[in-house]
């Protein structure tokens, strides 16, 4: 079972956030300086919104938070990586196209897919608003996985919280086939 196997190395761990603590207000507070208006404040992260509705994920390095996620219901299943930034990239090898130096993709996305418990998940990124000045490129790396036929399916696009958004569905199999590389 995922959620009992949880992203554990060289002090590096991934856990469920269940409630606000001191190292979520650090890790907020680092991520307002940086300029990521999604996670500058539990009210622009919908904190308490996706916890009722779903859970949050976090990694954290020496006890520090580094990377948060949330996952909440949506459409016919789940919107995973929800409200997803990162403080410190996961280390890989060499060039990466399917975004796994992302700690929310490598060590969140797994335990999201299991509490979808086999409904279908999908992620969304923003379409022309880059509200952290790294969605774009996220956005791109996500058409280039989806024209090679990989970890993501295009769904169109729409408007979610007043911002247009791509919608992607996860191929869960392809998924884990690739996540097993890295």
């Amino acid at each position: 079972k995922l959620s009992t196997i949880l992203y554990n190395i060289n002090m590096i761990h991934t856990t469920l956030i269940d409630r606000v603590t001191p190292e979520l207000e650090t890790y907020i507070s680092e991520c307002n300086k940086l300029g990521y208006k999604n996670n500058s404040s539990l009210k622009a992260m919908k904190f308490d919104w996706c916890l009722d509705n779903g859970m949050w994920h976090g990694t954290f390095k020496d006890d520090k938070l580094i990377a948060v996620t949330g996952i909440h219901t949506f459409k016919d299943g789940f919107r995973a990586l929800f409200r997803g930034a990162q403080l410190e990239a996961r280390p890989v090898k060499g060039l990466n196209r399917y975004q796994m130096q992302s700690w929310g993709i490598y060590a969140h996305l797994p335990l999201q897919i299991e509490f979808a418990m086999g409904d279908p998940v999908y992620i969304t990124t923003n379409v022309s608003n880059d509200a952290s000045g790294r969605m774009n490129r996220i956005h791109k790396s996500f058409s280039v996985m989806e024209k090679h036929g990989q970890i993501v399916e295009y769904c169109g696009d729409e408007e979610i919280f007043y911002t247009q958004q791509s919608v992607w569905k996860v191929n869960v199999e392809n998924y884990f086939n690739i996540r097993e590389r890295y």
